[in-house]
């Protein structure tokens, strides 16, 4: 009753000023009904969901190892031209080969985040007014574009080949653009991501899908389950990326390549789930302009005053709520540490202990797998425990997991930036890895504290900032990987040492959070 009541008084107050709180008294609101059909439909979702990931996060590990040994080499018979394409060399292990890798890698990041920065708020906006499936489709077909054109670039090493030698190294794959595409040239595929807002789109409207037909009670379970999915995808697909290595890096890109336009494809068969946000949320914007048939101007004015409206709305959506603030500042704050793990760690091994490409691959399952431990055994358990046994609520049990999983990332990067053999890097990997719960817990308690109808927004900006951070954050970590490797000793672990300073930060972010006193427990 006291719910009923409380969505009556809040339906009372629609002429809400810019200043009143973002944060509802009863949070729940809008979870979808718990009949027979809603329960089928929450059912085929997830399938779904569950589905796409699979796909999509195979090929994108099957990709990235295969992807950075083909950069090195070329960039090493760049730096050294009798070097022969796909065989071993130390030569390519060199400071400078390294340090001209990370940058291209960093560079390539931050371009692949720049345009996706300007389109994901017009493409956020699109979501909560006409579906997430539209857009989480044009997201994957976007990545299928930009993927496309860098195969291309990288599948012409030749133009770093004199024609006398091309014979005397390990054939190639023919392409049609032989002795054109710089080692740089990659960095022009990012243009394709204004074709649905590239990668970071297609994860915000994951998220959203399922936070539109999951009650906040079950949301964080649900992630916690499909992270370390991706995660365990991540321990079974890494030993097979390694043997392709051994074999030909372009069988694994193919392969890949194959993988993400079968996931393009799988999106289409994820339901529409604006339409339950909607309900819940009770009236739409949209539906108070009436049926009645108005003047293409008109139709261009209105469309101009929402679009200005739901920017406005977006900027008050961080800075109108202490809470929201915060947890952004947290989650955004993580985001370098997620990079280096990423994008940096592969590198780091290879060149820091003298490892190939495929060993370092098998290297990194350590992380992978006692993440999945974590998220499907310690985490649900610690959940049941502190629910059940000391009578946490949703929120306040979240929160506190949200704080112990930072401190074991703190304690864990900061082993990483000074571990100087290789047991004592991957033991602070696994300590690290204790931590990973933190995306999914911080995801589950801002979907709780916003209105219902805000869901997309939130996600979308939440991408927004990771994009802004790896923007800047993606040429940062390289400048540090190389530098690190430049300076040598002690300063090996650089990057890691700066993003162990973020964890610091997001751990101080988090103890500074409080669970608004009005939340509606469950």
């Amino acid at each position: 009753m006291a719910r009923r009541d409380a969505d009556v008084e809040r339906d009372s107050l629609e002429g809400r000023s810019e200043a009143d709180p973002l944060l509802s008294s009863d949070a729940p609101v809008g979870s979808p009904p718990e009949d027979g059909s809603d329960k089928a439909f929450r059912r085929t979702v997830i399938a779904m969901c569950v589905l796409f990931l699979f796909i999509v996060e195979t090929s994108g590990v099957i990709i990235e190892p295969p992807k950075l040994q083909l950069m090195e080499d070329i960039i090493c018979r760049d730096q050294y031209p009798d070097h022969l394409m796909g065989v071993d060399d130390g030569r390519c292990k060199d400071a400078e080969v390294q340090k001209t890798l990370a940058m291209v890698r960093s560079w390539s990041l931050s371009s692949e985040m720049f345009v996706p920065l300007l389109v994901q708020i017009p493409y956020g906006i699109i979501a909560d007014k006409y579906g997430r499936r539209i857009v989480l489709f044009l997201a994957l077909f976007g990545c299928c574009l930009q993927l496309a054109w860098v195969m291309v670039t990288r599948e012409s090493p030749s133009f770093l080949v004199a024609p006398g030698e091309r014979e005397a190294n390990r054939p190639c794959p023919s392409v049609s653009f032989p002795d054109v595409f710089s080692i740089w040239a990659m960095l022009y595929g990012s243009i394709t991501y204004f074709i649905g807002g590239g990668g970071q789109m297609a994860v915000a409207m994951l998220w959203t899908i399922l936070a539109d037909t999951l009650p906040v009670a079950e949301r964080t379970a649900v992630f916690y389950q499909l992270y370390a999915m991706t995660l365990l995808l991540g321990v079974v697909v890494n030993p097979i990326a390694a043997m392709l290595l051994n074999v030909d890096p372009w069988i694994a890109m193919w392969l890949g390549f194959g993988g993400l336009i079968l996931g393009t494809l799988a999106t289409l068969l994820v339901p529409e789930t604006v339409q339950i946000r909607q309900k819940a949320d009770g009236s739409r914007r949209r539906s108070s302009v009436g049926d009645c048939a108005v003047p293409a101007k008109s139709r261009i004015r209105q469309a101009w005053f929402a679009a200005k409206n739901d920017m406005s709305h977006i900027w008050r959506f961080i800075f109108a709520s202490k809470n929201v603030m915060i947890l952004m500042a947290a989650y955004t704050l993580f985001s370098p540490v997620k990079l280096n793990i990423s994008y940096n760690l592969l590198q780091y091994m290879t060149k820091r202990f003298g490892l190939t490409w495929s060993t370092a691959t098998l290297y990194s399952t350590v992380i992978n797998s006692t993440s999945v431990v974590v998220l499907l055994f310690m985490l649900p358990m610690a959940s049941s425990l502190l629910t059940k046994r000391f009578g946490y609520d949703v929120l306040r049990r979240d929160l506190l997991l949200a704080r112990i999983s930072v401190l074991f990332l703190v304690v864990g990067s900061f082993s990483l930036a000074f571990a100087a053999v290789p047991w004592l890097f991957i033991s602070s990997l696994v300590t690290t890895s204790l931590g990973v719960g933190f995306i999914a817990l911080c995801r589950a308690l801002l979907n709780a504290i916003v209105e219902p109808h805000t869901i997309a927004t939130l996600n979308t900006t939440i991408s927004t900032l990771e994009t802004l951070v790896g923007l800047v954050g993606a040429p940062a970590l390289g400048w540090l990987l190389g530098r690190g490797i430049e300076l040598g000793g002690p300063w090996f672990g650089l990057p890691f040492l700066v993003t162990a300073i973020c964890s610091a930060f997001v751990l101080v972010a988090v103890i500074a959070f409080k669970v608004p006193n009005d939340f509606a427990r469950p």
